[in-house]
């Protein structure tokens, strides 16, 4: 079966990933729009990936967090990207707090020296 990728959103963002070919996008108008959204698309068996607004994620962190606590399968991924505004700032990258919860250690890019 193939895997969808799906994008949750604001316009800009969703129109960007549409026209690069992304199968579904979805603009929520609210936090609680966008909390309805995610429990559907987690429960989809042909979503793989979404793809979520940092600032999205920000809002409803405790929902999303409790979400994939409860969650058994590997899939979907959720990646947390920057919108148009840019990177969150003060703003811990998930995927480096596990690296780093997993395996003990901080990496460091030289990106962000």
């Amino acid at each position: 079966m193939k895997m969808k990728v799906v994008v949750v959103g604001d316009e800009d963002m969703a129109l960007g990933f549409s026209l690069a070919g992304v199968d579904r996008t979805y603009v929520p108008s609210d936090d609680y729009d966008a909390r309805k959204q995610l429990n559907h698309l987690l429960e989809e068996p042909d979503v793989g990936i979404i793809l979520l607004s940092e600032r999205i994620a920000e809002d409803i962190r405790e929902h999303l967090q409790e979400k994939i606590k409860r969650k058994k399968e590997l899939y979907p991924v959720i990646v947390e990207i920057p919108n148009k505004e840019g990177k969150l700032e003060d703003k811990e990258d998930p995927l480096k707090g596990k690296i780093r919860r997993a395996v003990g250690i901080d990496i460091t890019s030289t990106e962000e020296e």
